[in-house]
């Protein structure tokens, strides 16, 4: 019974360990590395490091040279089981900008247990919408739960039995 407490008190040690002194800036770094592969490329940002995330601070997203959206803050929470990013205000940019939507929130969650899998649930002028990003199939599914405003974006729209969805490859 004590090898199983003093284990246990041993794996949860090491778990938090791991959670606390991770270099999540070196983990922000590899992230920006690997989307500016895809062309995308995070500028103008500042960094604050906490202890179980990370918060980006003004962001500005550009893809293949042209900016494409603005955000306030960028939270990300690695927790290595269950990974949370949350993106406020989010201000389309450049092109983008003639969709006249306005994004208020974007939460991403990802668990280990999916891991090619992460779910989405966004709010912005257009209502309120929940998706997920299936990172073996490369399909985004948007469901828009609560409609408003979906007139600047209806184009880009399907519709449904159960309402408006969005669905790309990528």
């Amino acid at each position: 019974m004590r090898l199983v407490r003093n284990l246990s008190i041993f794996l949860l040690a090491l778990y938090l360990g791991i959670i606390l002194f991770m270099p999540k800036s070196n983990l922000y770094y590899k992230a920006e590395e690997l989307l500016k592969k895809q062309g995308i490329v995070i500028g103008n940002e500042e960094l604050k490091s906490s202890l179980v995330g990370l918060k980006v601070m003004h962001p500005v997203a550009y893809y293949q040279g042209l900016d494409v959206a603005r955000a306030s803050i960028i939270d990300a929470k690695v927790l290595l089981f269950v990974n949370m990013l949350s993106v406020e205000d989010i201000e389309l940019l450049g092109v983008a900008k003639n969709l006249n939507i306005d994004i208020k929130s974007l939460k991403a969650n990802h668990s280990i247990l999916n891991p090619f899998y992460i779910k989405l649930n966004i709010n912005g002028s257009f209502g309120v919408a929940t998706g997920y990003v299936d990172l073996n199939s490369k399909v985004v599914h948007i469901d828009i739960i609560e409609p408003k405003d979906i007139n600047p974006i209806k184009r880009y729209l399907k519709k449904a039995q159960k309402g408006w969805y969005y669905e790309s490859k990528f």
